[in-house]
């Protein structure tokens, strides 16, 4: 084949336009993923707005919600009761329950005092701490938007610096 030979100018052309098309394939798939994963949390919201159940995604969260709940197991026979029942009250409770829970200190004490062995003055209590310390604003809106994977996010934070475990010893000290 020399250098002006058809045969070869139509192999260089077929090289030429399988990168650009490769190219386009893989833009298309990333932007196709980027957009997924934008639009994921308003999806599923608007899936659980119109069907009124939870959908897999937040039967998955709840799955492991319930999990780290009943992790805190101590082999203590009552302090295991009362888990398993906490554990249980929110397997059943509707994420869209959780979720008002988040913007209302009321149903926010209701939901801690129903899935919990904390008492009515305890859970209005630590209610009172999550809507007035600005360290759980971020989790209470995450958890009000449905956005499952920032709320995980804000929890590592909140038990990082602390938060949780002072939360946790103000409620028992008193």
């Amino acid at each position: 084949m020399k250098k002006g030979d058809p045969m070869r100018q139509q192999m260089r052309h077929q090289k030429k336009t399988k990168k650009p098309l490769i190219l386009t394939i893989i833009i298309s798939l990333l932007v196709l993923i980027v957009l997924c994963v934008i639009f994921f949390f308003p999806l599923n919201n608007m899936l659980r707005n119109a069907t009124g159940n939870d959908t897999p995604s937040d039967k998955a969260v709840k799955s492991e919600l319930v999990k780290r709940v009943k992790a805190r197991k101590t082999g203590d026979s009552k302090k295991d009761e009362k888990i398993d029942r906490a554990a249980s009250v929110l397997g059943k409770k509707k994420m869209s329950e959780i979720m008002s829970a988040a913007d209302s200190q009321d149903k926010t004490a209701t939901l801690i005092e129903d899935s919990s062995a904390l008492t009515k003055e305890q859970s209005q209590k630590a209610a009172q701490e999550i809507f007035s310390n600005n360290e759980y604003s971020g989790l209470r809106t995450a958890i009000n938007n449905g956005n499952w994977y920032q709320a995980y996010q804000q929890y590592q934070k909140l038990s990082n610096n602390g938060e949780l475990n002072q939360l946790q010893q103000d409620i028992n000290q008193k």
